[in-house]
């Protein structure tokens, strides 16, 4: 028998029929679904990272994607959030089959820049990998869906890395 779908009317996601809430973007498919943090407040939709349902004091839409105030500045891309990231080839290669190892579904995203992309042709590799304040140029970037970056973050820490 086949499983029967919600239709998320924000983000178009089929989710199981028997979900309260879309599990890409937070949106409540059920009504009195109350805060985790206050609750004679009604929640406005669930947290894509912790799983919480939250008001919209303690959280809020980002991009269409409901994240609390703990989780809102995690980087998400089409509902995977970024645990790793890294100029260095290897060592992305590395923590990613140490994720698959423990059954998460880890996905490596690069975007490199060429030479000429920054400005031209006299842009040396080194300069291509160095990091611009708190933000690597050309990093590679680790992801895993929203509802394991919790549990990924906590095998990272534990690689000394």
């Amino acid at each position: 028998m086949e499983t029967r779908k919600h239709l998320c009317t924000n983000c178009s996601f089929e989710a199981d029929d028997d979900s309260d809430y879309c599990p890409r973007c937070g949106t409540l498919f059920t009504e009195n679904i109350k805060c985790e943090s206050h609750s004679k407040l009604e929640a406005e939709g669930v947290c894509v990272i912790c799983g919480k349902p939250f008001c919209g004091i303690c959280g809020h839409s980002v991009n269409n994607i409901f994240l609390c105030g703990e989780n809102n500045s995690y980087e998400i891309y089409e509902g995977m959030a970024k645990v790793f990231g890294t100029s260095d080839e290897i060592q992305i290669h590395f923590v990613k089959s140490c994720l698959e190892g423990n059954s998460f579904h880890p996905f490596i995203y690069s975007k490199k820049s060429t030479p000429m992309q920054l400005g031209g042709n006299d842009q040396s590799l080194i300069n291509l990998s160095a990091s611009w304040g708190e933000k690597i140029i050309n990093e590679i970037k680790l992801l895993v869906p929203c509802s394991e970056i919790l549990e990924a973050k906590k095998l990272i820490s534990e690689l000394n890395i």
